[in-house]
């Protein structure tokens, strides 16, 4: 067990890995600040359940709904003195119908607690830098670097010693650190801290309705001079373009009693709340929609603590999987149980499960439950759930979960390119032998921001030699390269950029028109998108998935200088790009033989190290062509054979793989697969 030292919001624990985002990978902040884009910020989250308890009657110690504006007991305490919270009331100038007054916050809205409309505070540190106007920056009645410190008069809690704090909150967030502290003395001394919104990106905002709660009986249970301290630190080091910005509104806070038994997940260290291993490897990819060409096994792992008052025992993670018609495929769970006294934890090295194959094409859901002897999954009423899909046609990083976008103007030097990692280690299904794997294109979900102009090149690259800041060995060249030019009709959307070229295929006798997909050797692939905004101050951006922290060379961007970088720093907006790659089924060559043909020729040995022969059964006149599996001839021949005549083949110039060997003449037109070793 490892003692939780910073207690985690309910509705805001973030995913992480402990393999994800080595340091020399993640490039260094350089963000400025940015207007608010309701349609680029809005939250698609996939899980919202962070808890599992069972119900039990809370009394209420103390609150406070702000129905008086700031009660005159309380302090602030702001660097400088002017940088102060401000009460938004029915009466007040602004009104409670007003959030941030600040340059970039047009539009972000108020706090929907359960009481907004008797009013609500707010630290607008965006207003304070600039006065509302973006061209007066740092000339606003307190700029930036500052912090607002608001604090609670004494509370008396002698008698409670199982306490929880609970809060409606709402922030938006540049480069800032938001703390809740205590103290026991009357404000003397501030000895116990909770840090909040770590998960919440550089120009992001939390949802509006976010309700908080931490059990703090180690902090100020018991404590007869008890005090709470919310803290907009707006002096957060590491960005080169400033600090500070945005807000933090609060309303309808609450100290009440516990509940006896509710465990929650929680990020512990760089290990997030739930996670998923693929092919039992760490730094394996893990991909929210798997290829059936390249199912491997996934298993299960959480961390988590006991927010109750009572000890829970024999405490189990189980992991639920669902087929796509609800129907229970298999329960996963950790295999040995443990005792969990209140306030501390459990992490992934003792709740994890064994491994799990999808069993082909369908969408799975999968739910981390919590078990313990008081806490069963008969009586468990919050889980965790994400969604896992296996497509016969798609791969992609992404989990189906728009969390942020990133592109131009996020990136130290400015991002000019990204891309993500594809394992391709098995050959296309339906063309056993030919070691290779057939690409139709790729899907880009685009930003509504995107410059329409904007030209795209999509290269793929070999991911052998790639090293991060370098990139690519010198002089490596990729393997399949295409450009794009953007229109309107390709923003805001998932659009299909195709790889494929019109092409024929020799089959049956015709040649058939088809829209030829590419062809690759099996391995791993970097999928690069290059961006090229032609607009006057033109962006690129993209859809991005945080349900998990990737593993570091997952996906990968390039800045203007050239360098190459795994993420960005303190920060999960660049983790799984909405690319998802449109893997193709093999050319549609008919390979069959009808029963009455089987015996008029015969081609041997099959597999051949390039030599063989060709046995007719009638005689006749007969055209030969031999093709490779994207339809290339390399060779042809016409030959006249009399009956149970052989005629002798050399192949051996050509590498390895599965060819088609077509036959047509004297009524026969038939294809075989011929191996070549």
């Amino acid at each position: 067990m490892r003692k939780v030292a910073i207690l985690f919001g309910a509705a805001l624990i973030s995913s992480g890995s402990i393999f994800a985002q080595s340091q020399p990978a993640l490039a260094p902040m350089a963000i400025k600040p940015a207007p608010f884009e309701p349609s680029e910020h809005q939250k698609f989250k996939s899980h919202n359940q962070v808890s599992n308890i069972e119900s039990s009657a809370t009394t209420i110690f103390w609150s406070e709904n702000f129905v008086n504006g700031i009660p005159s007991s309380w302090s602030q305490n702001g660097t400088p003195s002017t940088a102060t919270w401000e009460y938004r009331g029915p009466s007040t100038t602004p009104n409670n119908n007003t959030g941030s007054r600040g340059a970039f916050n047009q539009g972000t809205g108020v706090i929907q607690s359960q009481s907004p409309a008797n009013g609500f505070v707010i630290f607008d540190s965006d207003y304070l830098d600039n006065g509302g106007n973006a061209a007066n920056a740092g000339m606003g009645p307190a700029p930036t670097p500052h912090i607002g410190r608001l604090m609670t008069d004494t509370i008396d809690l002698s008698g409670e010693s199982s306490v929880e704090l609970s809060f409606y909150s709402y922030a938006r967030q540049f480069f800032t650190n938001y703390y809740v502290t205590f103290s026991k003395d009357g404000g003397a001394t501030w000895n116990d801290t909770i840090e909040l919104f770590t998960e919440v990106d550089v120009n992001d905002a939390t949802d509006q309705d976010v309700n908080l709660s931490f059990n703090v009986s180690n902090y100020i249970g018991g404590e007869s001079q008890a005090m709470i301290q919310f803290v907009f630190a707006g002096n957060k080091p590491g960005n080169v373009n400033g600090t500070g910005y945005y807000f933090w509104q609060l309303d309808d806070i609450q100290l009440r009693s516990l509940p006896e038994n509710e465990i929650r997940f929680t990020d512990i260290g760089n290990a997030p709340a739930q996670d998923v291993t693929f092919n039992n490897d760490p730094s394996y990819t893990k991909y929210g929609i798997l290829n059936d060409d390249q199912l491997v096994d996934v298993s299960f792992d959480a961390n988590v603590y006991n927010y109750g008052s009572v000890t829970q025992t024999n405490v189990k993670l189980e992991v639920e999987i669902y087929d796509d018609n609800g129907t229970l495929l298999t329960t996963l769970a950790s295999s040995a149980g443990a005792s969990l006294p209140m306030l501390d934890s459990l992490d992934f090295n003792t709740l994890n499960t064994g491994s799990w194959t999808a069993p082909g094409v369908g969408t799975y859901e999968v739910l981390y439950k919590i078990t313990s002897d008081s806490l069963t999954v008969n009586n468990t009423t919050a889980i965790d759930t994400v969604t896992l899909r296996v497509r016969e046609n798609s791969y992609s990083l992404d989990w189906g979960v728009i969390d942020n976008f990133f592109g131009t103007n996020t990136a130290a030097g400015d991002m000019v390119a990204c891309g993500v990692r594809f394992a391709l280690e098995n050959e296309d299904s339906d063309s056993s032998g030919a070691g290779l794997v057939f690409i139709d294109g790729v899907d880009i979900l685009m930003s509504n921001l995107t410059d329409s102009t904007a030209d795209l090149v999509i290269e793929i690259y070999d991911t052998a030699g790639f090293e991060f800041n370098a990139g690519f060995p010198g002089g490596t060249s990729p393997i399949y390269s295409k450009a794009f030019t953007l229109n309107s009709n390709m923003i805001g959307g998932l659009i299909t950029f195709p790889f494929t070229e019109p092409d024929s295929l020799y089959n049956n006798g015709n040649w058939t028109p088809v829209d030829m997909p590419i062809s690759i050797p099996t391995g791993t692939y970097f999928v690069i998108v290059n961006f090229f905004p032609n607009a006057p101050d033109g962006v690129v951006r993209m859809a991005n998935s945080a349900q998990y922290f990737q593993p570091i060379e997952s996906a990968v961007f390039q800045t203007g200088d050239g360098d190459w970088f795994g993420g960005i720093l303190n920060s999960d907006v660049f983790e799984a790009p909405f690319i998802r790659l449109n893997v193709a089924d093999a050319p549609p060559f008919d390979v069959s033989i009808e029963e009455s043909n089987i015996n008029r020729f015969s081609v041997y040995p099959n597999p051949t190290n390039g030599e063989g022969s060709i046995s007719f059964k009638q005689g006749g006149n007969y055209k030969l062509r031999l093709v490779d599996m994207v339809g290339k001839v390399h060779f042809e021949d016409e030959v006249s054979v009399n009956e149970n005549e052989q005629r002798d083949f050399n192949f051996n110039d050509l590498k390895g793989g599965v060819y088609l060997l077509q036959i047509e003449g004297e009524g026969l037109n038939k294809t075989i697969k011929l191996r070549i070793q």
